[in-house]
């Protein structure tokens, strides 16, 4: 691949043989507004090239080299991408739709403003991606990782997210409808004024995440760690904690109105001033607890007998 670019018209002519486009080089070349429909590119240097306005559609990207490259306002519908490295990429007001993006590598990667509906991102790393602005439907992420993202004021509906993980991810004030991010870990992640009803965290592990001012209403958290979290003022009404672990963790000012609590690991837990009005505790551990201003009364009667029945060991 040593050498000139392809011009536009020479990749047309590659285009038009109906062959795979393998070993060219395409770097900083300018090939902007092109039909790439259907196309299948194999070993392509394709660093710094311009494709801002471009059709991929259903095209296949194999071990490419795409780093710099200029994806403005495209059209991704239904693109495999293998292998492929993305770094600084500008995907900033692509439709982005179906698809499948498997060991992708990508830092820098910019989705601005883009548009994103049932693309698969399967075992990728994303380094310092911006989703800033971004809607995202029904795609699904699976053990991927996310360094440093900047997911601010994003909307995600129907986005699952499965044993990823993130590191000092920022969801803040993002709009999060039935989202899941089941058995994913955290650390340092921030969901601070979110709203993510019905969202699921089952099983998730994090390390100094915070929810603060979010809205949460049937989110489930059951089977999670998430020791020192931060929910200060946030929803909760009618959220699954069952079998959490939420030790020394802030729930000051929130409310867990018909939350359910069963078996929940909170000693040393903050429950100041918070509403916790017909919230189930069955069989949770609340040693050391700050129930100030609280109206720890209202909590729902604790069925013993229910917890009795769990606990029994049949006799050999």
């Amino acid at each position: 691949m040593v050498g000139s670019s392809l011009s536009a018209d020479a990749l047309r002519l590659c285009l038009s043989e109906s062959q795979p486009v393998r070993n060219v080089r395409l770097a900083g070349g300018d090939y902007r507004g092109l039909d790439l429909s259907q196309a299948r590119f194999e070993d392509v240097d394709a660093c710094g090239a311009q494709f801002a306005g471009a059709t991929l559609t259903n095209s296949h990207w194999r071990n490419c080299q795409l780093s710099d490259a200029d994806f403005t306002h495209c059209v991704i519908d239904g693109v495999t991408l293998t292998d492929c490295t993305l770094d600084r990429a500008n995907l900033a007001g692509a439709q982005i739709s179906g698809g499948r993006w498997l060991r992708t590598g990508a830092a820098g990667l910019t989705l601005s403003q883009a548009r994103l509906i049932g693309v698969s991102f399967v075992e990728s790393t994303f380094d310092a991606l911006t989703l800033t602005g971004a809607a995202v439907e029904r795609c699904q992420w699976d053990t991927s990782t996310f360094l440093q993202l900047d997911a601010h004021a994003v909307t995600w509906k129907q986005v699952r997210l499965t044993q990823c993980h993130f590191e000092s991810a920022v969801f803040s004030a993002a709009i999060l409808e039935q989202c899941a991010f089941d058995q994913s870990t955290f650390a340092a992640a921030d969901f601070s004024r979110c709203v993510a009803d019905s969202t699921s965290f089952y099983q998730c592990r994090a390390d100094r995440i915070t929810f603060a001012g979010a809205s949460l209403r049937k989110a489930i958290f059951s089977q999670a760690a998430l020791p020192n979290a931060d929910f200060g003022g946030a929803c909760l009404e009618k959220a699954n904690f069952n079998d959490a672990d939420v030790t020394r963790s802030v729930f000051t000012g929130a409310s867990l109105r018909y939350a359910q609590c069963r078996a929940l690991q909170a000693a040393k837990a903050s429950f100041v001033a918070a509403d916790l009005t017909n919230a189930n505790f069955d069989g949770a551990q609340l040693e050391g607890c700050d129930w100030r201003e609280a109206n720890r009364e209202s909590i729902r009667p604790e069925d013993s007998e229910r917890l009795a029945a769990q606990r029994w060991q049949p006799t050999l």
